[in-house]
This record gives C-alpha cells, structure tokens and sequence, in this order.
C-alpha cells in the first residue's frame, strides 16, 4: 500500500495550478485561438513583436481582462451571476463557444481533484459529471405549467469554471489569476508559434516579455470591482467574428 503523504496547504495549491493551467490539463485549449487565427490569416500579426502586442492588449483592454476580472470576482461573488455576465460579454459566436466548451471540459476535469459530493460549480452545471452539458431548446409542445429553460442554461465560462474551483480549494485569489493569465498568453502563443510561424525560441521571448504585463494585469483585476468590465479590442473581435466563414482553418475559433 502506497502510504499517504500529507502535504502542506501552500504545496497542495501550488500543485494544483500547476495541474490546472497545465497545457497538458484536458480542457481541449489547443483546439481554440480566440480569433487569433483570423488575424494572422488577415496579416495582422507576422512576427513575434505584432503579437506580443495582440496579447497584451486583449489582457489588458480586451476580452481577456473582462475574463480576469470575472475569475477574480468568483472569489467574492455569486457564481452564478458571474457566470451569465460571461457568458453575455462573449463578442461573437465562436467566442462563446469556447469560452463554454472549455468551461466544461475544465469543470469534469478538475473534478477528479476536488474531495466533495459536489463539484463547487455544481448550481451552476448540475449534470455535470453524468451528463453532457448543453444548451436546451424550448418544445413548440412544452405546456404552460413546464419550465422552460433559456438556451443557455447549464452552460460554464471557462473563467467561472476555473476561478469558481480555485475559490473552492482556497487557492489564493493573486497567485489563482497570475497562473489563467499565464495560461491564457501561452495558449494565444503556442498557436502563433504554428501559424506565422515563429519559432519556439521566439515564442518563448513573447512569454518572457508579457510577465510584467501579466504581473500588473493580475494584480488590477485582484482589486478591480465588475464596474471595471468593459473592452476596445475592437480588431481581436471583428477577427473572431470572421474566422467563423474562413475558409481554410486549423482552429475551432
């Protein structure tokens, strides 16, 4: 019999960011670009510099600080109204399929970490873990007495997913959002490294260069109140938006 080792509160955190955020944690992330695909495919971004400024901005001014402030709020707030302010702020349809899509895969996988009856998303998807979350249409036949369900009902932001877990397991809210962040720049920067592309090195220089910008970016939506939502990437999202009729394409968004 293997013997149980205890570990301390600060190791277990850590390990499990270090799990979470993982490119290896099986959420699908690498089947997802944000749009990004859309923007080198438009030449927006050709070299390692362009890009370094694409990510900066959408996590400073984009769609990704309105996901950072969001998980940082799931410390505090109702999840559940976090969750459907989310999943509205979503830009495009390809958006919130992803965001959605990775929410779910997010919440099954980490409930092989989580020690309770019931997963700390649970109000938010209750089949999760038994059936498959989806949006629920209406029946033309439903009678007046039956609820009906809105069409996004039972469905997870990614944000809310993770920063909902991480609340739960009492992982300290500024190291929580320093690693989605981190985890968000390396994914937007793995699939440049394919499309430019870039080489690995030069990937690896982007992730160097966005640390301060995550570390301050961190620290503000740490402190920031849904008051501070809002986004001007207005070229992260109209490429969203047309990668959905590209014609030739590798990723899901």
């Amino acid at each position: 019999m293997v013997p149980i080792i205890r570990m301390s509160i600060e190791a277990q955190h850590l390990l499990l960011l270090l799990n979470w955020m993982s490119p290896a944690f099986p959420t699908g992330a690498f089947a997802y670009s944000h749009g990004l695909e859309g923007a080198i495919d438009n030449g927006h971004i050709t070299d390692a510099a362009q890009l370094g400024d694409w990510i900066a901005d959408l996590i400073t001014r984009g769609s990704g600080w309105n996901d950072a402030v969001l998980f940082a709020r799931c410390f505090t707030d109702d999840a559940e109204e976090l969750n459907e302010l989310a999943l509205a702020l979503a830009s495009s349809k390809e958006r919130y399929l992803e965001t959605t899509q990775l929410g779910r895969s997010f919440a099954i996988a980490a409930s092989v970490f989580v020690d309770c009856p019931h997963p700390p998303f649970g109000h938010i998807l209750p089949s999760y873990g038994r059936e498959k979350a989806q949006s629920q249409v209406p029946s033309p036949v439903a009678k007046p007495w039956e609820k009906v369900p809105k069409a996004d009902e039972g469905l997870l932001a990614y944000p809310i997913a993770a920063g909902t877990a991480c609340a739960a397991m009492g992982i300290d809210n500024s190291h929580a959002l320093l690693a989605y962040l981190q985890g968000f720049c390396a994914a937007l920067t793995s699939v440049a490294v394919r499309l430019v592309p870039l080489g690995q090195t030069a990937g690896l220089e982007v992730l160097r260069d966005l640390m301060p910008v995550i570390s301050s970016t961190a620290a503000r939506a740490t402190a920031a109140t849904l008051g501070d939502l809002g986004a001007i990437t207005l070229s992260a999202d109209i490429a969203a938006m047309k990668h959905e009729t590209q014609g030739s394409r590798v990723f899901r968004t």
